[in-house]
C-alpha cells in the first residue's frame, strides 16, 4: 500500500513569509479586521496556536500588513509619476494613479487603516507615516509644477492635504456606494485643478 510522503517542514524564515503572504493576502480580499490568528491561519492551513507563535502581537501583524501594502502603492505610484514628461502631465499622472480601479482594495484598506487605528497605535504609526509619503510625493509635484510657472499656489503642502483630504472622503463614499466612480473623480480633479490655476481638461488623461 503506498504511503503519503511527509510534507517538509518549513524553516522559520520560510513561515515567516508565509504568514506575511497570507495576511497580506486576507487584508487585500477581507479586509484588515479579517487579520486576525484564525483568519491568517485558515489562509494557510495551520492551526492558530502556529500562527501566535510566530506573531504573538496582532496589533503588530496588522500595522506591519498595513505599511507593507500601502508603502508598495506608494513606491509604485512615485515610479509612474516620475516617468511622466512635466509637472502638469506628473500630477495628472497622480491623480489617475489614485483613481484607478485596480487600486480599490488599498483604497479600502485605507478606511480601515483610519477606523481601527483608534485602538492600534501600531497602525495609526503606519498611517500616519505612509500618508506622509503621499504627501510629499504630492507636494514635490506642485511645487515643481510651481517653479515651471504651470501651477499656482502659496502653499504646496495645502494643496498635497487637500487631495488627500478629498481622496480619504471619497474613497469613503465608494464603500457606501454614495456617488458614482465618475462624480467622485471629477470631484478630486476639479477641485485639484482650481486649487493649482489649471483648467480640469488640464488633468485628464486621455
Amino acid at each position: 500500500m503506498p504511503t503519503t510522503p511527509a510534507r517538509r517542514r518549513l524553516s522559520p524564515a520560510e513561515r515567516e513569509s508565509q504568514i506575511a503572504a497570507a495576511a497580506i493576502e486576507v487584508a487585500r480580499t477581507e479586509g484588515l479586521a479579517a487579520v486576525t490568528l484564525r483568519g491568517v491561519a485558515g489562509a494557510i492551513g495551520v492551526a492558530p496556536s502556529l500562527v501566535a507563535h510566530y506573531r504573538p502581537s496582532m496589533e503588530d501583524l496588522v500595522g506591519g500588513t498595513f505599511r507593507t501594502v500601502a508603502s508598495a502603492e506608494v513606491a509604485d505610484v512615485r515610479a509612474i509619476v516620475g516617468a511622466a514628461t512635466d509637472p502638469v502631465a506628473r500630477l495628472a499622472t497622480l491623480l489617475s494613479c489614485i483613481a484607478d480601479p485596480a487600486r480599490d482594495d488599498v483604497a479600502a484598506l485605507w478606511a480601515d487603516a483610519w477606523s481601527l487605528g483608534r485602538t492600534n497605535t501600531v497602525l495609526a504609526a503606519a498611517a500616519r507615516d505612509v500618508m506622509d509619503d503621499w504627501q510629499s510625493l504630492a507636494t514635490e509635484v506642485v511645487v515643481d509644477g510651481v517653479r515651471a510657472g504651470v501651477m499656482r499656489t502659496d502653499d504646496p503642502e495645502e494643496v498635497g492635504r487637500l487631495l488627500f483630504a478629498l481622496v480619504d472622503a471619497t474613497n469613503g463614499y465608494a464603500l457606501v456606494g454614495y456617488l458614482d466612480r465618475p462624480a467622485r473623480e471629477g470631484l478630486v480633479r476639479s477641485t485639484i485643478a482650481r486649487s493649482v490655476g489649471l483648467d480640469d481638461s488640464a488633468l485628464v488623461i486621455s
